[in-house]
């Protein structure tokens, strides 16, 4: 193998959750270069990622605004320089490692002549939102769905897996220097959450917050736009922070001793960094099993068909836990 294409168009934490599979590529044939093909948003997280070669940015033929350049015939253009860009590059291998099948994602394996590619198909993949699938087949960690594709790289327990994100020492410089002096655990509340079977109450958050503020530095990451937000804790003491685009928060969650998250990047991102998670699922095997953080320690919480449906008592006893076994430098009773 001299030259391998990783395609991967989805979404944040499903990127995270690829970078074990990376490694284990870049382990296996040390000499070959790593490609990607990446969004313009999830892209972020391969930043000074050693075993990565080059990141491509993919161009959407139908949802034109989310490209570099807007308008359909510049999608167009831009399309095919890619395919031609890539078609030279003469790839060895193109792998879709998508737990299901992204049709957009194995069109471009397709065009771009790799000597071979391998993607999951309609017997081997598994879909969330199919019911037969959900009541028939076994869920797999979204971290394994490509080792599952290449029988030359034994697939690791899910344990043992490790998550990759590279932290910028200047951003991270700056955001210690925004924090200030820590002098009691710093918890990160990643509150915001577009799925409504994934979004806990902000009633529940302000209790939370409230309960926490006797024994941690409670910090709230907000959307750099979401004002609206933050004047919805000002009642509370906790503070909130704006990381301005991907890499700042990730370089901003790398200072916190512990995150609370419903399902979502935050998550993946915390488990890469190795920061204890408290998870929160909707009540889906197909759900908390193949996405639960990896690599960290963590506990999941869930209690219904929605994340709502967990109570704040449960989160309070699950932070609680983490703190007292995973932060050792605060006392934290």
């Amino acid at each position: 193998m001299k030259r391998i294409l990783i395609v991967r168009i989805d979404f944040l934490g499903d990127m995270v959750c690829t970078t074990g599979f990376i490694d284990a590529l870049k382990r296996h044939w040390p000499k070959a270069e790593i490609h990607v093909l990446a969004n313009e948003y999830n892209r972020a997280v391969l930043d000074g990622n050693p075993d990565i070669h080059a990141v491509h940015s993919y161009v959407y033929s139908r949802q034109c605004e989310r490209n570099v350049r807007p308008g359909r015939l510049r999608a167009v253009i831009d399309r095919l320089r890619l395919i031609r860009r890539l078609r030279r590059l003469r790839f060895d291998l193109a792998v879709v490692p998508n737990g299901g099948m992204h049709k957009s994602s194995i069109q471009i394996a397709r065009w771009i002549g790799a000597a071979r590619w391998r993607a999951h198909d309609r017997d081997s993949e598994f879909d969330d939102r199919n019911p037969e699938h959900v009541a028939t087949r076994t869920p797999i960690h979204e971290a394994l769905a490509g080792f599952l594709l290449m029988p030359e790289i034994p697939a690791p327990a899910i344990e043992a897996l490790r998550l990759h994100v590279h932290v910028d020492p200047t951003l991270r410089g700056h955001w210690e220097q925004t924090l200030g002096q820590r002098t009691r655990p710093r918890v990160g509340l990643f509150v915001c959450n577009k799925a409504v079977q994934r979004r806990w109450s902000m009633a529940k958050w302000r209790r939370l917050i409230d309960s926490l503020q006797t024994r941690a530095d409670v910090l709230v990451f907000c959307d750099a736009s979401d004002r609206q937000m933050a004047a919805a804790l000002s009642e509370t003491r906790a503070r909130c922070v704006f990381p301005p685009n991907v890499r700042e928060m990730i370089a901003a969650a790398s200072l916190l001793d512990l995150v609370v998250s419903a399902d979502s990047a935050p998550v993946h991102i915390a488990a890469a960094l190795r920061v204890p998670v408290a998870a929160l699922f909707e009540d889906r095997p197909e759900k908390y099993l193949r996405w639960h953080p990896v690599g960290a320690p963590h506990i999941v919480l869930r209690a219904g068909e929605r994340v709502d449906d967990i109570g704040v008592e449960a989160v309070e006893c699950a932070v609680d836990q983490l703190l007292r076994a995973h932060v050792c430098a605060y006392d934290v009773e």
